[in-house]
């Protein structure tokens, strides 16, 4: 019979079929977990456990489910954990990306752990000891507490997505007791509040190398770029989407299209308050000759039509030619942000600018060292006029 030839096993009762692990939780109590495992010509390909707080549910559980595989076989043909993480995380990629597309700091991380040893894994077999072995190869590997960290986060938010949108019967319980234990031992750790701010000589040796690089139509104008991220406390990404078409001069706004949100960027969109310090930046890059000339070539009808990735290249470039270390794109929201801080804005009045939706999270970007290492736009340009 054909159940006989995909089901051999389960014939009769084995204690092959059925795994009953038993796990101690922090507070003392067991949870015990029942996996059910089918192979075929040697290999797996169905696999689904569930967690219990009594084996004797378990074991119960156990053996009706191998009842209901054994006079429906089917069964074993709906979506299965027999799958290993890799492929789970690729199927992932494409059904998020189908929607709206993945931030890339999510997309990357998700295609370095695709490229892992860990990968490889069948997702449901993959335990605790598992994992706390994977997080130390990649600490002694050089990869940093925060960053492993992500590696648990993520393969926490890919499970719960099969569970609900594959019906895949994935626990998570082994990456519970993996982070908990991995914290203990800082093995991880959240991130640390980055206060990079920039020192006046830094920022006069910026604007000296991007005035005198000056721009043409094909490469993108960084000095104006710098102010403007300070000025408007902007994400890269987000610098380079802004539309003169979104621009309220009369109300002193601009319309700010889909900001980075956890719930999800698409849509997302909110007006920004323009300040004193920001507008004249505005009025030199909309008259740019060479800018106008490239909107109107390209028929864009963006501030600055330039690609982020192209910029963040230029930004990374240009600080190891002038040798200063540690000094990110994304730096400049942080700076932007702390200089509103010191100049008196109430939480408010800095949030109508950056748009953080809590203090929570702006505060983040907030660090108010002394205002004597900080240079405007303003200061700056004078001096460059006497030098010449």
């Amino acid at each position: 019979m054909q159940h006989e030839t995909v089901f051999p096993s389960m014939l009769h009762w084995s204690p092959e079929l059925a795994t009953i692990v038993s796990r101690k939780q922090k507070d003392g109590t067991l949870r015990h977990t029942a996996t059910i495992r089918l192979k075929r010509n040697g290999e797996v390909f169905h696999c689904e456990s569930r967690t219990f707080h009594k084996k004797a549910t378990a074991k119960a559980w156990a053996l009706e489910r191998e009842q209901t595989l054994r006079e429906n076989p089917k069964e074993a043909e709906r979506p299965s954990s027999a799958l290993p993480i890799g492929k789970m995380i690729d199927r992932y990629i494409e059904e998020k990306q189908a929607v709206e597309p993945l931030g890339r700091s999510k997309l990357q991380h998700l295609l370095l752990l695709r490229r892992l040893p860990i990968a490889e894994c069948m997702a449901s077999e993959v335990d605790a000891p598992r994992l706390i072995s994977h997080i130390r190869s990649r600490r002694v590997s050089g990869t940093g507490p925060s960053t492993v960290l992500n590696d648990l986060i993520w393969l926490r938010v890919i499970y719960r997505y099969a569970r609900a949108a594959w019906g895949i019967p994935l626990s998570m319980e082994a990456i519970g007791d993996a982070t908990e234990l991995c914290r203990a031992e800082r093995l991880v750790a959240r991130s640390r509040k980055r206060k990079r701010r920039l020192k006046r000589e830094e920022i006069e040796r910026i604007c000296e190398r991007f005035l005198s690089l000056g721009h043409r139509k094909s490469s993108p104008p960084m000095y104006l770029i710098f102010w403007f991220a300070i000025y408007s406390c902007r994400r890269q990404s987000e610098i380079m989407s802004m539309r003169l078409s979104d621009y309220d001069q009369d109300r002193g706004i601009w319309l700010v299209r889909n900001i980075k949100n956890p719930g999800g960027s698409q849509g997302n969109h909110q007006w920004m308050h323009i300040t004193d310090a920001l507008l004249p930046v505005i009025n030199a890059t909309i008259e740019d000759a060479d800018l106008v000339a490239r909107r109107k070539t390209m028929q864009d009808d963006r501030l600055f039509p330039f690609d982020p990735k192209t910029i963040g290249s230029y930004w990374t470039r240009h600080m190891q030619i002038l040798g200063i270390e540690d000094l990110h794109f994304h730096d400049l929201r942080h700076e932007g942000c702390s200089r509103l801080a010191e100049d008196g804005l109430s939480i408010p009045d800095i949030q109508r600018i950056s748009l953080h939706e809590s203090w929570s999270s702006l505060q983040i970007y907030v660090n108010r060292d002394a205002r004597s290492q900080s240079l405007t736009r303003a200061e700056f340009e004078p001096s460059v006029t006497q030098k010449k």
